[in-house]
């Protein structure tokens, strides 16, 4: 009796005039969120290859775990008013349930998703078996829904039947598309004996080029092609795309594989080898994350024409057919079937127009089956979008340490530290989004270059003579021996030799940077951009730093630490400037010995560094000697970004081409083709 009671006082607490409400509109309401989703997927997953912005990334994963759950739930409501109707033993069906049984394709084809984004993650690959039961559970219910809703002599039932199909193939794509994109299946594509396209073996170019040159041939140091220049460019990283797979997948690779790919790049000027990188990262985020490697595949085409000329029959057959039977059904239920065959199509183009055509892809299977050169060159000249931000975030401890302005306040941060992300979206607060500079590109490159050419290029006692800032010479202090102890190596804890050299940095920018000479001050902003941008991934992404990195789980506490430090011993600070100029200062710095030991470390160094910039500007003159100290400093930041490449693994930097892209993964990939990464056997 107590039981019914309490039943009965729970009912109470939603109205019934509400209840019936919902009655009414669930399913409505499902549907149209179900396409609601999609839109929004398509759009944003896109975008999100070259959009680094955080709100982007909530909202695309918000809408990618949603969109499933959506439109299984809607298929769900639907089998259950089906099986309703006939557990009360009605007679037939009305024609208001009969078009909302039509529904049911459209709720599998959402299941299929959209062309931009099967994978929010790299590790949803891995779920294709998941899928596949999905696949098999939810195309029952669909295909339950059709059975009861099926009258033999209905117009809106035959239609069900191409629309079922469309929805069976797109939801069967995507299960292929993450089955393909696993791990097992991408180590089997790698390893597979069969014999490749000649475009897409590297060993290809390299003979072809060398063959041109020995005919007496006139060329640039270019690989050579009878297409335009950017053709050239995307064969070549097409060549490339068996390496690059390689080393996403962390595997050994061929020693000759190595060779191809030095030859190759030794001829290419910076802005031709970061550019062919960037076709290439393009080329393994479609693979990971969208449907592109279906489409170009013998039947991945076939199959989108079929599926759009399909439902551009439907829609056709549809318009004709409520017009004759318009009284029958209901005005909302029309435009929502309206807007399910309305929305497919524009899907269908969208993703045609803005991922299909203009990808690079689209133009390598034109070239491959020898399409006539006009189109080709047509197509290239079709407006793309960004292959990545293009852009490296930047963090400086400074600013945490000196707040000249009022900070941004955190908002809502008692919910973000309820929910436990709060430490998390504060890193992403104070980060700032600069362009990588042309400038820094070309001396990554030169650097690289110059390392390929070293016998063994990463001894710690190899005296590197690069030349990064203009007037220097290269020459090393050999003399500076505090620097020398105090530095932390950075095989051994990259995460504190990120810090160290970081505050110097900070601490050196802001006192030289109103002496800077023209030439030498774009190259000393360069290496200033290295060292935040590094300071960025220690704190943000450092996962990936897979060796020796400092525990910063708590960004807050080290920030304050630093800062109540500095307050403590530096007085009557009121500017960037104040700060650094005392931190150099014995009395001061004297004083973080006991407290802090990185802290003192670095900045006695940084002491040490303006010591003995003072004597060389007095015996070489002063422009001179700053370029030598920025010289060098500009060649450890060098060194450390090296090292941060060459020991991160393959599935991070899949992690960061759906954010947006890092530069770390431009430098790793640049460095694998010069052959200084250790997915080589060694010679």
């Amino acid at each position: 009796m107590s039981s019914r009671l309490m039943i009965g006082k729970e009912m109470k607490v939603i109205p019934p005039g509400f209840r019936k409400l919902w009655k009414e509109w669930d399913l409505r309401v499902m549907v149209l969120l179900s396409l609601a989703l999609q839109i929004i997927l398509i759009v944003l997953g896109r975008r999100r290859r070259f959009d680094s912005r955080l709100w982007i990334r909530i909202v695309a994963w918000s809408a990618y775990l949603a969109a499933d759950s959506v439109a299984t739930f809607a298929l769900g409501i639907l089998s259950g008013n089906l099986t309703d109707l006939f557990d009360e033993h009605a007679k037939a069906l009305g024609a208001n349930t009969e078009l909302e049984a039509f529904w049911a394709p459209f709720l599998l084809l959402h299941l299929g998703g959209p062309d931009t984004i099967t994978a929010y993650a790299f590790e949803d690959n891995e779920l294709w078996l998941r899928h596949f039961l999905k696949l098999i559970v939810q195309t029952i219910i669909a295909f339950y829904v059709f059975l009861m809703a099926w009258t033999g002599g209905s117009r809106l039932s035959m239609l069900s039947i191409p629309m079922f199909l469309v929805g069976l193939i797109k939801y069967g794509e995507r299960t292929w598309v993450l089955w393909s994109a696993s791990y097992e299946k991408l180590r089997q594509s790698l390893f597979s004996s069969t014999r490749p396209h000649p475009y897409d073996d590297i060993e290809f170019f390299t003979k072809e080029y060398y063959l041109k040159i020995t005919h007496g041939y006139v060329t640039r140091p270019t690989l050579v092609s009878e297409v335009q220049l950017r053709t050239e460019k995307l064969l070549r990283a097409h060549g490339c795309l068996r390496l690059t797979k390689g080393l996403f997948l962390d595997a050994a690779l061929r020693s000759r594989d190595r060779d191809s790919s030095k030859s190759v790049f030794r001829n290419l000027s910076f802005e031709d080898a970061f550019k062919v990188i960037e076709m290439e990262l393009g080329m393994v985020y479609d693979l990971l994350y969208t449907k592109a490697p279906l489409l170009y595949t013998l039947w991945g085409l076939p199959f989108r024409l079929l599926t759009f000329f399909v439902t551009g029959c439907v829609l056709v057959l549809f318009t004709f057919l409520q017009r004759s039977q318009k009284q029958k059904y209901s005005k909302v239920d029309l435009c929502v079937t309206f807007s399910l065959l309305v929305v497919a199509i524009i899907l269908e183009i969208y993703s045609a127009v803005f991922m299909l055509i203009p990808s690079d892809q689209f133009l390598i299977w034109l070239t491959r089956r020898c399409i006539n050169s006009k189109v080709v060159n047509a197509c290239i000249f079709i407006p793309k979008s960004p292959r990545w931000s293009r852009k490296m975030c930047q963090l400086s401890l400074l600013s945490f340490i000196v707040v000249e302005h009022e900070p941004k306040p955190l908002p809502c941060r008692k919910i973000l530290k309820l929910l436990g992300i709060e430490k998390k979206l504060e890193k992403q607060w104070w980060v700032a989004y600069e362009e990588v500079p042309e400038d820094l590109k070309e001396v990554i490159f030169r650097f690289f270059e110059e390392k390929a050419r070293e016998t063994k290029p990463w001894e710690s006692n190899s005296k590197s003579s690069f030349i990064m800032v203009p007037r220097a010479q290269g020459n090393v202090d050999d003399d500076d021996k505090l620097i020398t102890e105090a530095a932390p190596n950075f095989e051994d804890d990259l995460g504190k030799s990120i810090l160290f050299w970081h505050i110097i940095t900070e601490v050196f920018y802001c006192l030289d940077e109103q002496i800077f000479e023209a030439d030498i001050a774009k190259h000393c902003e360069s290496i200033k951009q290295i060292s935040r941008y590094m300071f960025y991934l220690l704190l943000v992404h450092p996962s990936m730093f897979s060796i020796g990195v400092l525990d910063l789980s708590s960004f807050e506490y080290t920030v304050h630490r630093f800062r109540d430090e500095i307050q403590e011993v530096v007085p009557n600070y009121h500017s960037k400037y104040t700060v650094c100029r005392d931190l150099v200062k014995e009395v001061y710095y004297s004083k973080f010995r006991s407290s802090d030991r990185l802290l003192y470390d670095a900045s006695r160094a940084a002491a040490s560094l303006r010591k003995n910039l003072g004597e060389q500007a007095q015996a070489q003159g002063q422009d001179l000697a700053l370029a030598e100290k920025w010289n060098e400093l500009g060649g450890t930041w060098l060194k450390i970004l090296a090292f941060a490449a060459r020991k991160s693994k393959g599935n991070q930097h899949g992690q960061q081409l759906r954010r947006g892209g890092e530069l770390l993964t431009h430098v790793w990939l640049l460095m694998a083709h010069f052959g200084l990464t250790d997915h080589f056997p060694m010679s």
